[in-house]
């Protein structure tokens, strides 16, 4: 086996749990065996109806007035579904087969990205249909979808009947039927399969992979223990334990999604806040914790936020797959428990200004250790807003298929962070996939005479790689620095800029100024720290959302160091204003900041010990 191959299966050994492994043997074998049984072996449909629990139907539409208010970007083309266009990840595609009348025929299998085909199975776009063209448009595609032979049975299709696509498409259902109730001569058949989904998503919840699509099926599970009267298909214990089980460790002490991506984290408080309606009609004494998790959530969500109005796009964010925040928060406030405590600083750092500059550190993990599907190679990212506006910013991500566009977007060169020769943080492959990769040390943050300020280091490169942010209120100053590196190296040091921005490079390769054009006259001036280092100006991509690739541009600071090395930016944050730049030296293990008024930071960057 190649020394790579043998690497690779070392870290998921390493990092990955022991049921993890047991329960994607267990599956692939039941897969295995599943396609070799009869289907009447496998699971038999159609044994038992669903139906509304008494005051459920009116209940539930407390959840469906929500969601339809939360994807006003994603459901834009909603009301094209009824001619049979389809529009996901910025994708589109004709799906109609032959017309019935006035009712498509639909093709449920399209050679399509497999993400593009779980969005088509999902159906989320159907309580937005029945709002723009009425509950028939909406119920004719699910009379398409019941008419599809390869949806009579969960080993016919794959995607379907995927606990995933499952898990996000009976809230829709239910939400479409709490509206509007199924037209009489489907209205069996369409109470059978949701009873089937629910039996079939018990019987096959994603315990091997955990995370948000471990949460989506027990909300859904959840949603459908508290509303529906499931028949036979209710038997076996409740979900309730385990959801709560899930939540404990999924939903960190900062209120943070354990999976660290912020769109993630929005995704989750909907689940969550499903939950907390179900709990709420119930009546159950879980509704108290449910309360005090979106509450710890909101606040996280709530710090995190941008002056623009958005999220960050760390790790595997999406604008388009967000839900609308104003929305989000608002339906979080009808649950929020004052004594809930949430620390958002725990993995994070900020400076802002009132004139809307804020700048975020990331000092926390890459991710979760045993689940990193969505993360990247991003230790100590920063990401920042200038007057309001976006202009240092994560390049986001395109797509999940495997291929050169997806690695980009993951890797070390594609976020504000330094980089040594051409090596990468961790070691990352297919689609989801991370082996080798590195661990923050250390975090320390205070303030030294007026200066806000906050250090931290990782092990990304074998030898500990840091950064210090220093902030006077009227400029931002980012120090990176290595100590200990096995020979000379170039250190590569990134900002990318938002497509909206311009930059130009100065007279001399120190120096680059930027501007927004809403407000020309708004000059900034980044200049470059350490000696011989330089700055260019490179092109690269910009990915807000699945499916979308802007070009943008990257300064890119260079210098050629020896085993031990920093190098940085100076930003003041006053268009045309200059500001006292701090002067840095490291020597000894030690790294000293001496800043403008005479003040020094010192940090012994093996340990993180400071001295202010």
């Amino acid at each position: 086996m190649a020394p790579r191959r043998l690497s690779r299966l070392a870290a998921l050994l390493r990092h990955h749990r022991p049921g993890q492994f047991a329960w994607r043997l267990y599956r692939t074998a039941q897969r295995h065996l599943r396609r070799r049984l009869p289907e009447r072996l496998v699971f038999q449909v159609g044994r038992s109806q669903a139906g509304w629990k008494p005051g459920a139907q009116a209940a539930f539409q407390a959840i469906a007035t929500r969601r339809l208010q939360l994807w006003p970007q994603r459901n834009a083309h909603a009301a094209d579904v009824a001619d049979g266009q389809f529009r996901f990840l910025n994708q589109s595609r004709d799906l109609r087969i032959h017309a019935s009348g006035d009712e498509p025929d639909i093709d449920w299998n399209p050679e399509a990205p497999r993400l593009w085909r779980f969005h088509l199975q999902c159906q989320e776009y159907l309580t937005d249909l029945a709002d723009q063209r009425g509950a028939d448009a909406a119920y004719s595609i699910v009379r398409s979808w019941l008419a599809q032979p390869r949806h009579q049975s969960p080993t016919r299709d794959p995607d379907a009947w995927h606990p995933f696509c499952i898990s996000r498409r009976l809230p829709v259902w239910l939400s479409l039927a709490a509206a509007h109730d199924p037209p009489v001569e489907i209205a069996g058949q369409f109470w059978r399969c949701v009873a089937d989904q629910v039996l079939w998503l018990r019987r096959n919840c994603e315990w091997d992979l955990g995370g948000n699509h471990l949460l989506e099926n027990l909300s859904a599970l959840y949603l459908a223990e508290s509303y529906l009267d499931l028949g036979t298909a209710a038997v076996g214990p409740s979900v309730q334990p385990r959801l709560l089980a899930e939540l404990d460790e999924q939903i960190l002490p900062s209120g943070e999604h354990y999976e660290r991506a912020p769109t993630y984290h929005a995704l989750m408080m909907v689940c969550v806040m499903q939950c907390a309606e179900a709990a709420r009609f119930a009546q159950s004494n879980v509704l108290d914790r449910l309360r005090i998790v979106i509450s710890q959530m909101l606040q996280f969500a709530q710090w995190i936020r941008q002056p623009d109005g958005y999220f960050p796009l760390l790790a595997d964010s999406a604008r388009g797959e967000t839900p609308d925040l104003d929305k989000l928060f608002e339906w979080a406030e009808n649950f929020w428990e004052p004594d809930a405590r949430g620390n958002p600083t725990v993995d994070y750092w900020a400076t802002q200004t009132d004139r809307g500059d804020r700048l975020l550190f990331d000092v926390g993990p890459l991710g979760c250790d045993h689940l990193p599907a969505h993360a990247h190679a991003d230790l100590l990212q920063i990401t920042a807003t200038l007057g309001g506006r976006d202009a240092i910013v994560d390049t986001g991500n395109f797509e999940y298929e495997p291929g050169q566009l997806r690695q980009r977007c993951r890797s070390t060169s594609a976020h504000n962070v330094l980089q040594l020769g051409s090596r990468e943080q961790c070691d990352i492959w297919s689609s989801f996939r991370m082996g080798r990769r590195g661990k923050p040390l250390w975090q320390r943050h205070g303030t030294t005479d007026g200066y806000s300020w906050c250090a931290a280091a990782h092990d990304g490169f074998d030898c500990p790689t840091g950064r210090v942010i220093v902030s006077s209120g009227s400029a931002w100053t980012v120090i990176d620095w290595f100590h200990g590196y096995p020979g000379e190296v170039t250190a590569t040091s990134r900002l990318h800029w938002h497509p909206d921005w311009r930059l130009a490079l100065g007279r001399d390769p120190t120096h680059v100024s930027a501007f927004h054009p809403d407000a020309p006259e708004s000059i900034y001036r980044i200049e470059s720290l350490g000696e011989s280092a330089e700055l260019s100006i490179d092109e690269s991509l910009y990915c807000p959302d699945f499916g979308r690739q802007i070009n943008n541009q990257v300064i890119v600071n260079v210098k050629r160091c020896d085993s031990n090395g920093w190098l940085g930016f100076h930003l003041p944050l006053q268009a045309e204003h200059t500001s006292p730049v701090p002067r840095v030296r490291l020597e000894g293990g030690r790294l000293n900041v001496t800043l403008g008024d005479g003040g020094e930071i010192s940090v012994f960057v093996e340990e993180g010990r400071w001295m202010g």
